[in-house]
């Protein structure tokens, strides 16, 4: 059984913001165990395996790493704490939640350890230079109905032109058990061809309103 109808039915019933600058507008409610902003479970605790994962494929190669969606800092710390990580930028768009970061990560920012880039990825990554990352990672939170399980889809072709001969990118993939052939169609169209993955538990509650297997992929694609 797949969550895919549970996750886009309980969004749209939530609602999207009829323009992205409205989100930026609605403010980020933080507790314990979750991220929520304008109704949406924007993140929650459990990920923090799946978060653990994906930044250890980010960082295997050490060097530069590009991150884009700081979340609740889950994937951010892991990164932060791969000691072969030469640079790390984030690129967050909500306001909140770069305060968030800055101030969850305010030594690491003073002594250049890490850079926030505070903005739309599609606004900020353009004026990054080609070939500029060793890894990248992905999670960004869908913004309308078109990107539910596929906003990571319109990142793939500039993931490719940041990324170094050799370098990684991961994602949020929202796929239980394997890379989907769509996923592979809009992958390969951007350019890779080394695609991998790699299938994590994970143990959402059962009132998660948008993962409830027990199981996710996190990809490994390979320039």
């Amino acid at each position: 059984m797949t969550n895919k109808i549970d996750t886009e039915e309980s969004r749209k019933k939530i609602g999207f913001v009829k323009k992205l600058s409205d989100w930026n507008r609605q403010p980020a409610i933080f507790d314990d165990h979750t991220l929520k902003i304008d109704g949406h479970p924007v993140m929650e605790d459990w990920e923090d395996g799946y978060m653990k994962k994906l930044a250890d494929i980010t960082t295997f190669k050490g060097g530069d790493v590009l991150e884009l969606g700081y979340g609740m800092g889950i994937s951010t710390r892991y990164i932060q704490n791969n000691k072969s990580v030469k640079s790390h930028h984030v690129v967050e768009c909500h306001p909140d939640v770069v305060i968030k970061c800055i101030n969850d990560f305010r030594e690491e920012i003073n002594e250049s350890k890490m850079h926030v880039l505070s903005g739309f990825w599609q606004d900020i990554t353009p004026k990054l230079k080609d070939g500029s990352f060793d890894g990248i990672l992905f999670d960004t939170y869908p913004l309308t109905e078109e990107e539910i399980h596929s906003n990571h889809f319109w990142f793939f072709e500039e993931a490719y032109r940041l990324l170094r001969k050799g370098g990684v990118l991961t994602y949020y993939s929202d796929e239980v058990k394997q890379i989907s052939s769509n996923h592979m169609l809009k992958l390969k169209t951007a350019g890779f061809h080394e695609i991998n993955f790699e299938v994590c538990k994970v143990n959402p509650p059962k009132d998660c309103l948008y993962w409830q297997d027990d199981t996710i992929v996190a990809p490994i694609i390979i320039k």
